[in-house]
């Protein structure tokens, strides 16, 4: 009869069999899958995190016609709340700096929307040629902006109610004009190969 506290051998003395160690790992190579023969573990690639060419390209012809389509949409956006608020609504909206002494509110906020969406295709252009994470980067700087801009009629002295109504039509115009140039950007990148 054996005993089960001594599973290598019935005869005193036996040594157990040697434990053999599995064999070294590199780091970065991922374990063998379940019912793959060591050959085929072999194949398998290493495990990159980031350590690839990550540069990135554009479609430039595209990209630019998706940026003028977004002026042209921050622009009507801007007409579109002056018309609506103040023709329509008879409330009275903060006029924005006329940049280009139009001497008309309506067509401030149009000069105002189309030039914050040039911008911010001109920053998404640069941060795509230089950045890792040209969307992630490009949300955080258009929602500054947004916020920025939202928060310039209660800046000295304002009147509540129209300070209130221009943050807003910011607000519009900021999530259009990410909105819109993020799906260009989806659109028209593409990852440059290496020669």
């Amino acid at each position: 009869m054996s005993d089960p506290n001594r599973p290598y051998g019935q005869e005193y003395g036996e040594q157990p069999p040697a434990v053999q160690p599995p064999p070294a790992q590199a780091p970065g190579m991922p374990t063998q899958a379940v019912g793959q023969t060591p050959d085929e573990a072999q194949q398998v690639q290493p495990v990159t995190s980031g350590t690839e060419d990550p540069r990135l390209g554009l479609e430039v012809g595209r990209f630019w016609a998706g940026a003028l389509a977004t002026m042209v949409v921050a622009a009507l956006i801007g007409l579109a709340a002056d018309f609506i608020l103040e023709e329509v609504l008879n409330l009275e909206v903060q006029a924005q700096a006329d940049l280009f002494a139009t001497g008309s509110d309506m067509l401030a906020w149009v000069v105002a929307g189309a030039l914050f969406a040039l911008v911010a295709a001109i920053v998404l252009y640069l941060l795509v040629m230089s950045t890792p994470r040209p969307r992630s980067f490009f949300g955080w700087v258009v929602a500054l902006a947004t916020v920025i801009l939202a928060m310039v009629p209660f800046a000295g002295q304002f009147e509540i109610v129209p300070a209130i109504l221009a943050a807003i039509v910011w607000i519009v115009i900021g999530c259009a004009v990410w909105s819109l140039l993020t799906g260009t950007l989806s659109r028209t990148v593409v990852r440059r190969t290496t020669a």
